[in-house]
């Protein structure tokens, strides 16, 4: 996984700094959930009507609150920018 950046102190101060993150569609986020939700401390997926492109992202990473969770990739991309 790649490292990001929030891109505004708002984002930042809810969800840390920084943030872990992969491609991943949404059908595929329901999959690993399945598989992993317990120990990985996964946020629940979004309805899968459709197939939607967005990101596994690994939030408050390093820390007890760690978890995973999936954003539609506008949404990542308004959010986060990569780590230089």
């Amino acid at each position: 996984m790649n490292s990001y950046v929030a891109t505004d102190a708002e984002t930042a101060a809810e969800f840390g700094r920084t943030v872990k993150a992969t491609e991943l569609s949404n059908v595929e986020y329901k999959t690993r959930f399945g598989r992993f939700a317990r120990e990985n401390n996964m946020k629940p997926p979004p309805s899968c009507g459709r197939i939607f492109m967005g990101f596994l992202v690994v939030r408050r990473v390093g820390t007890r609150q760690q978890y995973e969770t999936w954003m539609p990739d506008h949404v990542f991309e308004e959010l986060y920018a990569p780590a230089v």
